[in-house]
């Protein structure tokens, strides 16, 4: 006959190991909200609800996960998914969708008495979602493995890129009241984000209790961070001035607690976001936002590139460990944050790879000054020590001399739309320029409006 003891003893003796991580529970939770949430959970209709084991992570108080088990593997799963109280996978999923009411479940259904012959199934319900998602594999993990899996699975991206927007939101709302331009908020973000780099600011700055020292505390740590960093005289030069403002802004230096709220409130909410999903624009995505709540984005030619498009040119390129990427119409840098991930990726953790590409193969030109100042920030934040990035009009003689000098193997862009016929620049100008400055053989992807890529008539180049 079958014993479910079995399944539940190497269930156990699988997640016993971690214990300095996690808090392994059978039955019932010393956790209040667990048990609260679990007293009308039971598999038959009534009362509490028992799953064989309850795991909490000692690092992460809103995640946990829920097991329940079975002996015999034919009783894993049913057609129907109703069958609670009989099969495992009905079972584990009744738990989690009363415990995704406060906490991100990880809902793992075994069944068999052997862990090489058992039937595993993994389901990821995020708090008030009403669907569990198929995630991992059919063999249990290791709990580091399943906590990191779960904090980059696209559906806790979802999650936490929404979450980052109504922040956003509420950000903005709070610098509009505070009487901070639309064109500026993204600096300050991003003067905050990389001084937060730097361990000793991210302790010293709750001390402060005059204004007009913190504001040039802060702005002073990040020039000192990008100068250790070895970047370019000219660009240090160009971001104090951009970063400028905070020293003498009304509210940053002279309200009490306006600026270490703030940096506070970022560091929660974005440099989190940002330490759990790498390699992500997102200075570009609040300097849309904020914008977008001004309504001044299209007005002024700027249309940043979403980051599913940047990802996929690095895809259709197929970049690797070797290529040097360039971009002549940088913006924020999404294009170069997101072939930065998968050329480390491609790496495969060879250190002096690594450093060879942020250092040297990730290049850009920006035109606009402010905007060139947060794409230096971006790849500073992305731990490119050395940023290639020149303030700068890509056609100049000059610049193109230095990209050339470069060599770069793969180009992208997305160059800004022609919003006045007359005088703007024709957007295919921008691919020619950006073909002309690659090494033989090499290979640029571009966005270009469908007028441009259909024209009949016009200019020929």
């Amino acid at each position: 006959m079958a014993n479910e003891r079995k399944t539940e003893t190497f269930v156990r003796d699988h997640f016993r190991p971690s214990t300095g991580l996690i808090t392994l529970e059978e039955q019932k939770s010393d956790i209040p909200r667990i048990e609260k949430l679990l007293k009308t959970a039971s598999k038959r209709g009534t009362g509490i609800g028992r799953p064989e084991f309850i795991i909490t992570y000692n690092e992460n108080s809103d995640f946990l996960t829920v097991v329940e088990c079975k002996a015999d593997v034919s009783k894993h799963e049913s057609k129907t998914k109703d069958r609670f109280s009989e099969f495992a996978v009905d079972g584990v999923l009744l738990y989690s969708s009363y415990l995704s009411k406060e906490f991100d479940v990880l809902a793992i259904a075994v069944s068999g008495e052997q862990e090489r012959q058992a039937k595993v199934s993994h389901f990821l319900q995020l708090k008030n979602e009403r669907n569990a998602v198929p995630i991992f594999g059919e063999h249990l993990l290791s709990t580091n493995d399943y906590l990191q899996g779960y904090l980059k699975s696209p559906e806790k991206l979802r999650q936490d890129y929404n979450s980052l927007l109504d922040f956003s939101k509420k950000l903005n709302e709070t610098l509009h009241g505070h009487k901070i331009l639309e064109s500026q908020r993204s600096l300050l973000i991003s003067c905050i984000l990389i001084a937060l780099e730097h361990s000793p600011f991210k302790v010293a700055y709750k001390q402060y209790t005059d204004p007009a020292e913190l504001s040039n505390y802060l702005v002073n740590t990040v020039v000192d961070s990008l100068k250790k960093a070895k970047v370019q005289t000219a660009t240090l030069k160009n971001l104090d001035i951009q970063f400028g403002f905070i020293r003498t802004d009304t509210s940053l230096s002279t309200k009490l607690d306006v600026l270490k709220n703030l940096i506070t409130d970022i560091d929660d909410n974005i440099n989190g976001f940002m330490k759990n999903h790498r390699y992500y624009d997102v200075l570009g995505q609040l300097y849309v936002e904020f914008l977008r709540y001004a309504n001044s984005d299209k007005g002024l030619g700027i249309v940043l590139t979403p980051p599913h498009i940047t990802e996929l040119f690095s895809d259709l390129a197929q970049v690797n460990k070797d290529s040097i990427v360039y971009d002549n119409c940088t913006g924020t840098g999404g294009y170069l944050i997101s072939a930065m991930s998968k050329m480390v990726k491609d790496a495969k953790g060879d250190q002096a790879a690594i450093e060879s590409i942020k250092t040297s193969q990730l290049v850009g030109v920006e035109y606009q000054s402010h905007i060139f100042a947060l794409a230096c920030s971006n790849m500073y934040i992305h731990q490119d020590g050395k940023t290639n990035i020149l303030n700068g009009d890509c056609f100049d003689r000059g610049v193109m001399a230095a990209i050339q000098d470069r060599k770069p193997t793969t180009g992208f862009l997305n160059p800004p739309y022609k919003a006045d016929r007359k005088k703007d620049i024709e957007e295919l100008r921008f691919v020619l320029n950006n073909l002309e400055c690659l090494a033989p053989r090499g290979t640029c992807i571009a966005i270009v409006p469908m007028q441009s890529a259909l024209a009949q008539k016009g200019r020929i180049y």
